[in-house]
């Protein structure tokens, strides 16, 4: 997984993985793929990007990728709360975010200045 700046618990991704897995989904639908980090570089370095910006872009990026039960499921499981599919989307979709900046940093494609978060 990734280095844990941004992405502290990765329990709920982890476990929405598993239960991809449960529902024979390849969990490749939902994983980062190079295009991906592709992506975020060249919008980082075009766009010259914040770090919040960056998050709601490849939120919005892997929203679609997501399996929305698999999501609501793995809400449920982790955080114990029943949530509508929509913000078990966007939960997910966030973490893979956060998980595909600390890939990128972690490749030296980029610098993740956490500073404006704290």
């Amino acid at each position: 997984m990734g280095s844990g700046k941004l992405l502290k618990d990765q329990s709920l991704l982890l476990t929405y993985f598993e239960i991809l897995e449960s529902m024979n989904i390849r969990n490749t639908v939902s994983i980062p793929t190079s295009e991906d980090i592709e992506f975020l570089v060249k919008a980082v370095r075009i766009q010259n990007l914040s770090l919040l910006d960056a998050i709601t872009m490849l939120t919005r990026r892997f929203a679609p990728r997501i399996v929305a039960e698999a999501a609501r499921k793995a809400i449920e499981k982790v955080l114990g709360r029943d949530v509508d599919t929509d913000l078990a989307v966007e939960l997910i979709a966030k973490d893979l975010a956060l998980w595909t900046l600390e890939i990128a940093e972690n490749l030296g494609l980029i610098r993740v200045d956490t500073s404006m978060l704290s």
